[in-house]
């Protein structure tokens, strides 16, 4: 099940490099980048605010 899905990824991910140059491709990624440095940031923020608490 995973090999198919893997597979499926891949031919996305290179159908999109080929058709769109990557466009929607790399747009997920920048809207992946954005959310895991939101979460980032909201960690460190509950780690100072409990540590100077």
């Amino acid at each position: 099940m995973f090999r198919i899905l893997l597979v499926i990824i891949v031919l996305v991910v290179g159908y999109d490099a080929v058709v769109h140059q990557g466009t929607y491709t790399r747009e997920a990624w920048d809207g992946i980048t954005r959310l895991t440095h939101s979460a980032v940031e909201g960690a460190k923020g509950i780690a100072n605010r409990s540590n100077a608490a």
